[in-house]
C-alpha cells in the first residue's frame, strides 16, 4: 500500500510540474456531410473512351466482345465524398481526421457502408510557416466548377480538368500563399501499345509490365502559390513524379523511368453576383502520375515489341460562369476542353472532348443544399494515323446533388 502511495504521489508532482499549456485540452470540432446523387444518363453506342477505367457513366455499358450499344440508366447512390470528421485545435498544433465511404463494396463488408480515411494529418504552427504531416489534398489544388458529371464524382468537376492532385500522404509547408510538399508517388503503369486495339466499334488498352519490378527513388514533388487580391484570387502550381520500371524481354531485362508533370493556372473572380472562373493546364503523362482525367490516352505508351517509349500530352482549359440570385440560389454554368495527343506505333492518337453543364444551387435552409444539374459529354473523333476518324460519342445526363451539412 505504501509503493502505490508513493507511485500516485510521484505521478501528481509530475502532473503538476508540466506546463499550464500542455495540461490544456485540445479543442475537438465535429462536422458531417450527407451527399446523396441521384440521376438519370444516357449513353450512345459509339461512346467507348471515357476515363482510365472506362466511362464514368453508369449507363456505359460495352455489350459482347466490347460492341458499344445505346443505354441509359438509373444512378442512385450515396456519393463517396460523403464524410464525418473533426477539426482538432490545441496551441500551435493542430490537425483534420475525416472518414468517408468506401468507393466500392467489398467482399467482406458486402452492401453495408466500409469507411476509409479521406483526410487524416496534423499540422504545427512554428510562427512562419506550419508543417503537415498525413494524408490530405496536395498543394496543386484549386477547384473552380461545381461540376458533378455522370456518377457525381466530388462534383468539383474533378477528372474534368480540374486542378488537383488529390489527397495523399505527404510532408508539406505552408508560408502564407505558397506551399510545397513531397508526397508518396504514384505509380500507375504505362499502356502497351501491342494491347491497344482501335476498331470501328472499340478500343482496348492494357497496362505494360503487370508484373514488372516498380521503384520509387524520389517522392512526388507539388508547389503552388495562391495570391488573394480582394475580389480575386489567382493559382500557379506544378508538381513532378517519377519512378523506375524493370521487366524483361526476350533480349534480357529492361529498365527506364517514368516520368510525369504538369503546370496549373487558375482563376476565381467575383463582380456583385456575378463570378467568373478559369483554369488551364500543360502536363505530359499526367495519368502516370494519378492525376485524374476523363482521358484514357493520357499516359506514357511503351512498345511492346520494339520497347519504344513514347511519352502523352495533355492538356485542358475549364470556363465557369456563376449568378448568385440570393444567398438562397445561384446558377452556374460552364465549359470544359480536355485534349489527349500520343505517338503509337510509328503513328499518332488525339482526342479532344468538351463538356457542357448548368446547374442551379437552391439551399432552402442552412446547411441543405439541392443541386439540379444537366450536362453533355462530347467525347469528339479519335484521330489515329493509317484509319478513318471514330465518332467517340456523347454522354447526357439530368441529376440532382442532394447535401446536408451536420
Amino acid at each position: 500500500m505504501k509503493k502505490l502511495i508513493v507511485i500516485f504521489a510521484a505521478l501528481a508532482m509530475l502532473v503538476a510540474a508540466v506546463p499550464a499549456s500542455a495540461q490544456e485540452k485540445a479543442d475537438w470540432a465535429f462536422y458531417g456531410s450527407a451527399r446523396m446523387w441521384t440521376s438519370w444518363e444516357s449513353v450512345d453506342e459509339e461512346t467507348i473512351l471515357g476515363g482510365n477505367s472506362g466511362s464514368r457513366a453508369k449507363a456505359w455499358y460495352p455489350g459482347f466482345n466490347l460492341d458499344v450499344q445505346d443505354d441509359s440508366d438509373l444512378d442512385w447512390r450515396l456519393q463517396t465524398n460523403s464524410r464525418f470528421g473533426a477539426n482538432v485545435k490545441w496551441g500551435n498544433i493542430g490537425g483534420t481526421v475525416e472518414l468517408g465511404d468506401r468507393p466500392a463494396p467489398t467482399a467482406q463488408f458486402g452492401d453495408d457502408f466500409a469507411a476509409s480515411w479521406r483526410l487524416l494529418y496534423g499540422t504545427w504552427n512554428f510562427g512562419p510557416g506550419t508543417l503537415l504531416v498525413g494524408k490530405a489534398y496536395t498543394p496543386y489544388f484549386f477547384l473552380v466548377s461545381g461540376l458533378c458529371g455522370p456518377a457525381g464524382g466530388e462534383c468539383n468537376g474533378i477528372g474534368f480538368g480540374s486542378i488537383y492532385g488529390g489527397r495523399r500522404a505527404q510532408i508539406g509547408l505552408q508560408f502564407g500563399g505558397f506551399k510545397v510538399a513531397l508526397i508518396e508517388p504514384a505509380t500507375t503503369l504505362p499502356i502497351d501499345s501491342n494491347t491497344l486495339v482501335v476498331t470501328p466499334t472499340s478500343i482496348g488498352v492494357g497496362s505494360f509490365g503487370a508484373t514488372a519490378d516498380v521503384d520509387q527513388q524520389l517522392p512526388k514533388i507539388e508547389a503552388s502559390y495562391t495570391f488573394n487580391l480582394g475580389p480575386a484570387a489567382l493559382f500557379l502550381g506544378g508538381f513532378y513524379n517519377t519512378y523506375d520500371l524493370e521487366f524483361g524481354t526476350a533480349t534480357g531485362v529492361k529498365d527506364t523511368s517514368v516520368d510525369s508533370f504538369g503546370f496549373g493556372i487558375g482563376a476565381r473572380t467575383a463582380f456583385g453576383p456575378l463570378y467568373v472562373n478559369a483554369t488551364g493546364q500543360y502536363g505530359r503523362n499526367v495519368a502516370n502520375a494519378a492525376m485524374p482525367t476523363t482521358l484514357l490516352l493520357s499516359r506514357m505508351v511503351i512498345d511492346g515489341a520494339t520497347l519504344d517509349e513514347e511519352d502523352a500530352d495533355y492538356m485542358a482549359a475549364q470556363l465557369i460562369l456563376g449568378f448568385k440570385v440570393m444567398d438562397s440560389l445561384a446558377f452556374e454554368g460552364g465549359v470544359v476542353w480536355q485534349s489527349a495527343d500520343l505517338d503509337v506505333d510509328d503513328g499518332s492518337v488525339e482526342q479532344d472532348m468538351w463538356v457542357y453543364y448548368i446547374q442551379a444551387v437552391w439551399s432552402p435552409a442552412k446547411n441543405v443544399s439541392i443541386v439540379p444539374e444537366f450536362g453533355i459529354i462530347k467525347n469528339g473523333d479519335l484521330k489515329a494515323t493509317d484509319i478513318d476518324d471514330i465518332d467517340l460519342g456523347k454522354v447526357t445526363w439530368f441529376g440532382i446533388k442532394w447535401q446536408i451539412n451536420f
